[in-house]
């Protein structure tokens, strides 16, 4: 013991003494720059660990991680002799010793690392990693760090301001919406993916909330990109897992990934009988109108399940040393759903003139169903003119459509005591076919100074959407309800043409990004019904627009440690088509929905200023942000006189975000790994569809909390808050809640076993409130908690 304390002693004054001569040598300090590649195909290897130590002591002084290109650079080190080591998983470390840095500026060029002949399930490669790091335009999120995370959706749960709104929606800082890319791909159904997506084969999440031009400008929240696990290892990875829950979820999901030397082929799959939640409501609904005032109460107990299952295939090939080719196929083998039971009972009471006239007491049977089944697929084309990839050209072609129609299915069942009346809705989508094309150039200008231009073209068409809303006859088809539209119809087509250049350079400690982008939308949803003489009628919905996206980014490193960054981007949100079309539509027995064919896009300016400072596994970031909407779109209600809500999306304003977020990680022990997230936040929602404003202050906090009990137990504990949200016409109160999970791996971590507890205090509980003309909405919810058992085998022999 009196060893080791004079161990750490000499350790200590040998940092003194560094830091002491760093200070009093400003006039003497160095940048060391380098690029780090695959020894055989020369491709840049981005994120590569690179650490600095003093020679005699290899005590850790500088350490960053590669950039895009494979560059690295660390500034401000003292003149002196040391020691330079480079790691990434799957390759071999580097190391040079006896670095001497006695000039300003000093370029040690190419490293080039081999690939490990060793087994990668018999090695653990821990790498000084802070969990989440900071680029120029985004935050990267490092999968491994966060090793209780089961789906890409959790490893998002450590970034503060991220929440899912009373929608299902993922928003950022009080409104917007993402878009997901995975491997550079933009997803359909992106929100879906982050829910598929398993975190053991996710190398990095990146955050982009104020992208460059290069992306889509569609997303006011911006962009979400998800990064696989990329390797050059020949043999095959095989991974598998089964996971069900106390809600009644089962879940399995396989993959097998083969290499060889030029390329390899993958498939993978997921088949799940999913259950999403179970929770219990009661609400209670007034609607006025001349005649008098409807009063509901109801009891509802709600279950959400369905089928994701889907199999994917791909394969990849180097055509020769600079050419290189992807493809990948995706299906659906069995019909994907998404269902909703509700059951409970409903209490109706009229009043006129104060008086109650009439009260009815029914059960309450309702089924909601939609099925589909996707085809899709891609293929992407590389042609890199030299071997660091600064010179590429990329093509890119996406397409996907319906195996079968799109079909959506409302059955509610009022049993009242003498009586039963069964209502809903059918709607149908037909032959949709969604096509995305891209080609991008980038090139240097100097060693410093690099530009990208690139044009896409995004086209979604969908020929025939149909609905009928009525009661359910005998025999199961509809009769339309009176006064309703038939024969509903509309065909749809959004198209995008857009193009982009962007500018990278640096100036000294400076580094900065500049982007243009412009896109061109033509934009139809024509609806048509019959009337009363089964005559057609035609109402035409179209737009066309030209957009400008401006994006700046500046990045200033007083070191690889201590960065300040300001960001500037403008972002489109364009409506869905659901959204668009103009068909209306039973929901509940008091309530209607319909489209908005007039609905205008949202458009948000967001700016940020931020600053992170890290030592060796810890980080503390804040940042300064301001987000501001133009035509912010929310649901938006109103009452009828049959005492019906209807509602729509409509553009209800403008909103104005202005606050702070932190961000802090720590070892707080060798067994111990500690994560906290906070936001706060000013949200200023000018409603100018009713002429009155909204103000809240509104903030989030996670906590998480890992601890590795022994090598290959470990036990993780996270704690939420979500503050209260505030919309134009609907308020939430805030919430707390807990989760607990417990994993444990064996057979030379081959197999591993998980056992979590979501919402382990039941703490779940919350109070919706929707206040409108005519109309008034309080609802209470209770999540219900739930248990899941995970089991995984993986088998690797890449090398």
């Amino acid at each position: 013991m009196k060893g080791l304390r004079i161990h750490i002693s000499v350790r200590i004054v040998l940092l003194f003494i560094f830091e002491f001569l760093f200070v009093c040598s400003q006039a003497q300090t160095a940048k060391l720059t380098g690029i780090i590649s695959d020894q055989i195909s020369g491709i840049p290897i981005q994120y590569a660990n690179v650490a600095l130590c003093l020679e005699q002591d290899s005590l850790f002084i500088h350490g960053c991680i590669s950039d895009e290109r494979g560059r690295f650079e660390l500034t401000n080190i003292a003149y002196g002799t040391y020691s330079l080591k480079v790691s990434f998983i799957g390759y071999d470390s580097y190391k040079m010793s006896n670095l001497l840095i006695d000039k300003k500026q000093l370029d040690i060029g190419q490293i080039s690392m081999g690939i490990s002949q060793q087994n990668l399930e018999e090695i653990e490669v821990k790498g000084r990693g802070t969990g989440i790091a900071y680029k120029v335009d985004r935050k990267v999120i490092n999968a491994k760090e966060f090793p209780g995370a089961d789906k890409a959706m959790d490893l998002l749960e450590n970034v503060p301001s991220l929440q899912v709104d009373i929608d299902g929606k993922l928003t950022y800082r009080g409104d917007g919406n993402f878009i997901v890319y995975v491997n550079g791909r933009p997803e359909q159904n992106g929100e879906d993916k982050l829910r598929q997506i398993s975190a053991n084969r996710i190398q990095y999440v990146e955050i982009i909330t104020n992208p460059t031009a290069k992306y889509d400008a569609e997303g006011t929240a911006g962009i979400i990109q998800v990064i696989l696990k990329r390797n050059r290892l020949e043999g095959y990875a095989i991974n598998t897992s089964i996971k069900v829950s106390s809600l009644g979820s089962k879940e399995w999901l396989f993959s097998i990934d083969q290499k060889s030397e030029k390329g390899g082929w993958y498939i993978e799959g997921q088949w799940d009988d999913y259950v999403d939640k179970k929770q219990k409501s009661t609400t209670k609904q007034l609607v006025t109108n001349s005649a008098g005032l409807l009063e509901t109460l109801s009891n509802i107990d709600t279950k959400d399940y369905g089928n994701n299952s889907f199999v994917k295939f791909g394969f990849n090939y180097d055509l020769t040393e600079k050419d290189y080719l992807d493809f990948m196929v995706s299906g659906d083998p069995v019909r994907r759903s998404g269902i909703s039971v509700n059951n409970g009972h409903y209490t109706e009471s009229k009043r006129i003139g104060g008086n109650e006239e009439s009260v009815e007491t029914y059960n309450f049977d309702s089924r909601f169903a939609m099925y589909y089944r996707y085809l899709s697929a891609v293929t992407t084309y590389e042609h890199a003119f030299t071997k660091d990839r600064s010179h590429l050209l990329t093509a890119h072609v996406d397409y996907s459509t319906y195996l079968h129609p799109l079909k959506e299915e409302k059955r509610d069942i009022k049993e009242y005591a003498n009586r039963t009346e069964r209502l809903g809705y059918i709607a149908k989508e037909y032959n949709e076919i969604v096509f995305k094309t891209n080609v991008a150039y980038k090139n240097k200008l100097s060693e410093k100074s690099k530009f990208e231009i690139g044009i896409k073209v995004d086209l979604d068409h969908i020929p025939k959407l149909t609905t009928e809303s009525g009661m359910f006859r005998a025999d199961n088809t509809i009769e339309a309800f009176s006064n309703e539209k038939s024969d509903q119809k509309v065909d749809f087509e959004q198209d995008v043409y857009a193009g982009f250049i962007t500018f990278e350079s640096s100036f000294g400690k400076l580094d900065y990004k500049l982007g243009f982008r412009s896109e061109y939308t033509d934009r139809q949803s024509n609806f048509s019904y019959k009337d009363e003489n089964l005559q057609e009628i035609l109402v035409p919905a179209e737009k066309r627009f030209v957009d400008f996206f401006p994006s700046l980014h500046f990045v200033y490193n007083f070191s690889e440690e201590n960065q300040l960054s300001l960001s500037y981007s403008r972002r489109i949100n364009r409506p869905d088509y659901w959204e668009l079309i103009p068909l209306k539509r039973y929901e509940t027995p008091y309530i209607y929905y319909t489209g908005n064919g007039n609905l205008l896009p949202s458009y948000v300016d967001a700016v940020e200023f931020g600053y992170m400072r890290s030592w060796e596994n810890n980080f503390v970031s804040a940042e300064v942000f301001l987000r501001n909407t133009n035509d912010l779109i929310q649901s938006y209600y109103t009452a009828d006189e049959n005492s019906r809500i209807t509602w729509t999306k409509e553009n209800v304003g403008n909103s104005l975000s202005t606050g702070v977020e932190l961000m802090s990680g720590f070892d707080v022990s060798a067994w111990w790994k500690m994560n906290v997230s906070a936001s706060l936040y000013s949200y200023r929602l000018d409603v100018k569809i009713e002429n009155y404003k909204e103000e809240k202050w509104q903030g989030d906090i996670r906590f998480n909390n890992t601890f590795n009990i022994t090598p290959s137990l470990s036990l993780r504990y996270q704690m939420v808050y979500q503050s209260p949200f505030v919309g134009a016409q609907t308020e939430r109160d805030d919430f707390m809640f807990s989760n607990l999970a417990i994993r444990k791996s064996f057979f030379n971590r081959k197999w591993e076993a998980e056992l979590a507890w979501a919402n382990i205090f039941n703490s779940i509980k919350y109070n919706t409130t929707t206040k409108g003309t005519n109309l008034y909405v309080e609802s209470h919810f209770e999540r219900e908690p739930y248990i899941s058992v995970k089991l995984s085998y993986r088998f690797n022999n890449q090398n």
